[in-house]
């Protein structure tokens, strides 16, 4: 089993080489729609007025795959300023139509949170409605757009589609050998991916046109809206080397895109230690509701503590570990996160499957590769 896991935490440091461009482990496939065009729609989304004049769209599966972000709409006198780019076309025009249906006001302004597909894919639906809107980033994020890498992922999805599928069968099988409480429904959301969703993916992707920001910001930049402030910033690395957040001080609210994420947090950042110290720079902020980039509002400071305290809690004891001469096959069995995992997930065996997965391990064995490094 020791060795079952290690190999699980080599594979997730190679997916975690290929989350810049949106790849991530297969998710939750539970919900089914009749929205056109295609009968499971892998483009569902749901949207939520959560103040005055700003509304988020988020997908009501958060950790269905391929996942999509969450989208803040915020309409001003002027204006609307739209926090994240979507996934897909298909889910941004799905966007830019429910703000036509709001105001009349056009989009001026996309910021981007970070540079993963599934927050930036959906750009060149903006640029086709709102010739001159800006699109604004930090530079670590226009390089990822500007490269070629993302329009190779998007549109090689395609030719990836028989690997891709021999990799979540393979990973099936390994789900019904274990045969956990609840093995049934993880593999029936698998297999509903793998039988589906993705040739459904694919097709959109084959002709995605990956947008570049317009304009860049290392540090931070104020956007004034009449009694508005809208305060883009730069904390330090996260889930990427790049996260920014969106502070908007006279609405109570911080927009925090992948640094923050609900209901399962995300663990294959290649900046993990600096991730902590970003979130303790977040929680001096003043605010009461946190938009993260997945799932559910999140009132008050609590999740943002529980999050700060988890990622505490894994540096020091994988550093323990580490100095005691541990390799990593022994961390991972060693390091409990059994009571975290109740916290953040309870029992939902689905969830738990993707704590483990999308969490735990591959944070643990990130945390592990940083520390030893530092220690070298």
């Amino acid at each position: 089993m020791n060795t079952l896991r290690a190999s699980r935490a080599i594979l997730a440091t190679v997916f975690a080489s290929l989350l810049p461009l949106g790849v991530m482990f297969p998710s939750d496939l539970m919900a089914q729609s009749n929205t056109d065009p295609y009968p499971d729609d892998p483009w569902l989304i749901e949207f939520k007025q959560i103040a005055p004049d700003i509304h988020v769209g988020f997908r009501p599966e958060p950790l269905r795959y391929i996942v999509e972000g969450n989208v803040t709409i915020i309409i001003n006198e002027n204006d609307v300023v739209v926090v994240d780019g979507s996934g897909s076309p298909i889910a941004s025009r799905r966007v830019i139509k429910y703000i036509r249906e709001l105001t009349s006001n056009n989009v001026s302004t996309v910021i981007l949170t970070h540079f993963h597909g599934d927050h930036v894919l959906g750009l060149e639906s903006y640029v086709e409605e709102f010739p001159g809107v800006e699109i604004i980033s930090h530079p670590n994020t226009y390089n990822a757009l500007a490269g070629g890498g993302m329009i190779e992922y998007a549109n090689g999805m395609r030719d990836r589609l028989e690997s891709l599928r021999a990799g979540g069968y393979a990973e099936i099988e390994r789900i019904k050998k274990e045969a956990r409480p609840g093995f049934e429904k993880i593999v029936a959301n698998l297999t509903r991916y793998y039988g589906h969703v993705l040739d459904v993916r694919s097709k959109e992707y084959a002709s995605i046109k990956v947008t570049p920001s317009t304009i860049t910001v290392s540090d931070r930049l104020i956007l004034h809206r009449g009694n508005r402030t809208i305060d883009f910033r730069f904390l330090g690395a996260g889930d990427t080397p790049g996260d920014m957040i969106i502070h908007l001080p006279q609405d109570g609210i911080v927009i925090t895109g992948d640094m923050l994420v609900d209901p399962v947090p995300y663990g294959y950042s290649r900046t993990v230690l600096e991730w902590a110290d970003t979130l303790d720079r977040l929680a001096e902020l003043e605010f009461d509701r946190i938009i993260p980039g997945h799932g559910e509002i999140k009132i008050g400071k609590t999740y943002l503590n529980q999050m700060r305290a988890l990622h505490r809690y894994i540096q020091q004891e994988v550093s323990g570990h580490i100095e005691a001469g541990h390799d990593l096959e022994t961390t991972l069995a060693s390091v409990d996160v059994s009571d975290q995992m109740d916290l953040f997930v309870g029992d939902d065996p689905v969830l738990r499957y993707y704590f483990e997965e999308y969490f735990s391990i591959p944070h643990i064995s990130q945390v592990f590769y940083a520390l030893r490094g530092a220690a070298d």
